[in-house]
């Protein structure tokens, strides 16, 4: 390869990484955005979101520092490109294969944040993750049987706001209905109930979140037995 193609190649591939990455960080902006507004109008995203901004968020910086390598060395290349040294080829040969890198890593992270199965494998992964921290067991049971607990949960506590008049703070003033953790929180608010059993509740409900987003089958049969509790423990207070 002469001096005049080294020259257009390297020049060529870093101005098309630098254009490639500003593409790149502009379309997550909107899909971030974009994610942004599914939490805000739906909270059961709110776990599944936080790993997903955690995951990309460590994938971009990475991908910017090779990215910044790639793009220094074929600036490097072409500099050098005018003498003849013994490591011009091991240069060429390594900013090569890192511009290749970034290129193929930019790729990898287009298609990830644009997989529609980001959020069921994202919840499963987290679920998997959240396993000591919730208190999970090893047996299992239709998911079903936890949603009809949970839902029953759901009722009760829903009945004792309305039962007792109790203001359920919302994010949009032309909500009419209200999610299960702004409902718990108003409980604790207004001292209906205490805060070890608004942890034991908002554990119940993010099991609930990361099952449903995961699409999950089968269940710990552990939560279905703390979800039939709760529900009893509401009834009590009337």
């Amino acid at each position: 390869m002469n001096n005049d193609n080294i020259y257009w190649l390297f020049s060529a591939a870093a101005q098309s990484i630098a254009a490639f990455i500003a593409f790149l960080l502009t379309g997550y902006a909107l899909v971030h955005s974009m994610m942004e507004a599914a939490r805000d109008k739906d909270d059961t995203l709110e776990d599944v979101y936080l790993a997903l901004r955690k995951s990309y968020h460590s994938r971009l910086k990475l991908l910017a520092w090779i990215t910044g390598l790639a793009i220094m060395l074929s600036l490097i290349t072409v500099f050098l490109n005018r003498w003849e040294f013994t490591l011009k080829p091991l240069l060429m040969t390594l900013a090569s294969l890192i511009d290749f890198i970034a290129i193929v890593g930019g790729l990898a992270f287009v298609v990830s944040i644009v997989n529609p199965l980001k959020y069921v494998r994202t919840a499963t992964r987290v679920l998997e993750e959240k396993k000591k921290e919730l208190s999970l067991g090893e047996r299992r049971t239709p998911s079903t049987v936890f949603f009809e607990e949970f839902m029953r949960l759901e009722r009760v506590i829903r009945a004792h706001l309305r039962k007792n008049e109790l203001y359920v703070p919302s994010r949009g003033a032309q909500r009419m209905s209200f999610s299960f953790r702004q409902m718990i929180e108003a409980l604790f608010q207004n001292e209906k109930i205490d805060a070890g059993f608004l942890e034991e509740l908002m554990k119940i409900n993010r099991y609930r979140n990361l099952v449903f987003h995961g699409h999950v089958e089968q269940v710990d049969q552990t939560m279905v037995k703390r979800a039939r509790a709760a529900a009893l423990q509401m009834e009590k207070l009337g």
